[in-house]
């Protein structure tokens, strides 16, 4: 995917990205960091949000309303491109920090699945189930994972 975004730091393993937000609101750190919740099937968490500068901790459900949201999420999804890259076709869990955060997720998800397909397989989680990625139904999280 050849979207806008934003210049990234990524650590040596690839599992730690920051990047800054630049916008009416000033310059805020962004953070992406990945952490394995399972072992078969290998599966990774995606936290994304907000650094605290205090605390270093990440804040997913502040709303920095920027007026950015295309180009930070297409840097988060930038690094999950890495990130399999580095650490293989294992799936990577995402969920919003609030539900309305997961419904931008899939909107977002929706707009690009085309292109998101070529390279990826995604899942939604609906009714106890993980399903194969559909537009215009409401998933509670998501599966990804490089095909």
């Amino acid at each position: 995917m050849n979207l806008p975004r934003y210049a990234y730091y990524a650590s040596a393993d690839q599992q730690y990205f920051s990047f800054y937000s630049e916008g009416p609101n000033g310059r805020i750190k962004k953070v992406v960091v990945y952490s394995k919740m399972s072992n078969e099937p290998e599966v990774y968490n995606l936290a994304f949000g907000d650094e605290n500068p205090d605390t270093h901790q990440i804040n997913d459900d502040v709303r920095s309303n920027n007026n950015d949201r295309d180009l930070v999420l297409a840097t988060v999804a930038i690094t999950v491109n890495e990130f399999s890259e580095k650490h293989g076709n294992h799936y990577i869990y995402a969920v919003g920090g609030t539900p309305a955060r997961t419904r931008l997720y899939q909107m977002s998800i929706s707009r690009l699945i085309d292109e998101i397909r070529q390279d990826f397989e995604i899942l939604g989680y609906k009714d106890d189930n993980w399903h194969e990625f559909e537009t215009n139904v409401n998933y509670e999280a998501f599966l990804v994972r490089r095909k």
